[in-house]
């Protein structure tokens, strides 16, 4: 037997969090099996849209990388259903965990959105990867560059000569400290949210450590967002 379980908000809530609609369960790795390694886990990270096509998949933890491999490339022929927000489908962040052993039916598996905290203690054991939130960095990083949102004059996204744009957001930094899946939880202006995650992928922190190491760290923070005015929208790179 598999058991399955899904988040989701209170019943009398018009919000909701992703569904599976159909799943396919990953095969043992065959590594894993050739190292004799009998059991193993992975969480992946990754975007579910409003029309609930999922991209952008991120490692975020595993006992080893063929495991996290293995979900990956099952999660891509998964079908979802998007979160809603007051009845309406929206852009989300969300969390697979997988719990493998060979030759059996799966454990365990979870679909959460980041609203919600993923067991850190589920699946423990040997791992080689593990995110950390914020509070159990070894300190607190900070955003070392930012190239602020592009907003063009006369788009009317804006009325021109504000400086700035406060938003919440959600993100991953990786041990480089690159941004990863940024997604805004809610902004003073949500018709520029879409620029305000494009502006963040450009961000860097300082690197994220745990007990001394490079770890990914899961970061939620509210910022006043810069405001970089243009007279038109710059070229597409290519």
């Amino acid at each position: 037997m598999s058991g399955f379980s899904v988040s989701i908000a209170k019943p009398k809530d018009s919000n909701t969090s992703v569904s599976i609609k159909r799943q396919i369960e990953p095969r043992y790795p065959g590594w894993a099996y050739t190292h004799g390694i009998s059991s193993g886990y992975a969480k992946i990270a990754f975007y579910v849209d409003e029309y609930g096509q999922a991209s952008e998949f991120f490692p975020i933890e595993y006992s080893y990388p063929a495991f996290a491999d293995e979900l990956m490339v099952t999660i891509k022929k998964w079908d979802f259903l998007p979160a809603k927000q007051n009845g309406v489908p929206v852009k989300s962040v969300c969390h697979a965990y997988w719990e493998f052993l060979p030759d059996r039916a799966i454990e365990t598996n979870a679909l959460f959105d980041t609203s919600k905290r993923v067991d850190g203690n589920a699946g423990e054991g040997y791992r080689t990867l593990k995110y950390r939130e914020d509070e159990e960095l070894d300190s607190r990083i900070g955003m070392t560059s930012f190239p602020g949102v592009t907003i063009v004059r006369g788009s009317g996204l804006l009325q021109e000569g504000r400086k700035s744009i406060r938003a919440r957001v959600n993100f991953f930094v990786d041990q480089r400290g690159g941004v990863v899946l940024p997604h805004v939880v809610d902004s003073s202006d949500p018709q520029t949210n879409a620029r305000l995650e494009a502006a963040l992928r450009k961000a860097s922190f300082a690197l994220p450590t745990y007990q001394g190491e490079p770890t990914i760290a899961l970061l939620e923070r509210t910022y006043d967002f810069p405001i970089l005015w243009l007279q038109e929208e710059p070229a597409q790179e290519l």
